[in-house]
């Protein structure tokens, strides 16, 4: 495992805003699974008293987690590179699961939530907290950035695009996951109940579209989850069931995405793409 900040580049400079690390990093991250029950039991712990941490407070939410890491890791690991920064990293969840990959991670917010001494404490990974405009890191010092449920929540969506890909390496990678669907069915019900959905949301070539228009080359884009995830955290007895259902909650899904059209439905795009 590489020393913090020691990724392919050399260490990483200081910036401006609140640039927080935990003890040094250990020799090696523990495993996945290990830390999906610190993850799990974090939220259990929090959620009781606030449903902030309700997607990932059940192994049916926290999956989407593990399944996002995975492949971040995969592609980066194929291309020899390994500097991530992780684009409004809430609790610092796929933080934790990148590092579990031998990244090298820096997460980011814009307001602090805690991480440094929660979910990211005793890792080693870079906690940087700045609601100043820009990102404060340096032109090329990351060969991805994640983001995860933010690029529909900013203001100007071009202009977080731009900076993003300007902090990127040539060639860097930029993964979006949870861009909304327009024509979700999670979104419609929302809208019909009066209940939780997006302000901000995208058809598939609405989506390509505007991550081609901040300078990006998108190589995929496919339907992301059919099934909820979220709600399953909200009761510790709904959390318990997922622990049980899980596996099958994944094959299931999986399994009706493949289905012919229902991924016109499904809650959200995925989308990889590559700076050009």
């Amino acid at each position: 495992m590489r020393a913090p900040g020691g990724g392919l580049g050399g260490p990483l400079p200081s910036h401006p805003g609140r640039d927080r690390e935990a003890s040094a990093r250990p020799p090696s991250a523990p495993s996945t699974a290990i830390l999906v029950d610190r993850i799990l039991a974090f939220a259990r712990d929090r959620v009781a008293g606030t449903g902030e941490c309700a997607n990932i407070a059940s192994a049916i939410g926290v999956a989407q987690y593990v399944a996002i890491a995975a492949e971040v890791a995969g592609t980066l690991r194929s291309a020899g590179r390994g500097r991530v920064l992780d684009w409004g990293a809430g609790w610092g969840q796929t933080s934790l699961l990148l590092w579990s990959h031998a990244l090298d991670v820096v997460a980011y917010d814009v307001e602090d939530k805690g991480a440094a001494a929660g979910l990211l404490a005793g890792t080693g990974i870079r906690y940087v907290v700045s609601a100043a405009p820009g990102l404060p890191f340096e032109a090329g010092e990351f060969d991805a950035v994640l983001n995860c449920g933010v690029l529909e929540h900013v203001d100007d969506p071009p202009a977080a695009l731009a900076d993003l890909r300007r902090i990127l390496a040539p060639g860097g990678w930029l993964f979006t996951y949870h861009l909304p669907n327009r024509h979700a069915w999670t979104e419609w019900l929302g809208r019909r109940l009066g209940r939780f959905h997006h302000d901000r949301t995208y058809t598939r070539d609405e989506a390509v579209r505007l991550v081609e228009a901040g300078g990006f080359a998108v190589g995929a884009c496919r339907p992301f989850h059919l099934l909820p995830r979220n709600v399953w955290g909200r009761a510790p007895m709904l959390a318990r069931l997922a622990d049980a259902l899980a596996p099958l909650h994944e094959a299931l899904d999986r399994g009706l995405l493949c289905l012919p059209g229902l991924g016109r439905f499904a809650t959200a795009w995925a989308l990889v793409a590559r700076k050009v």
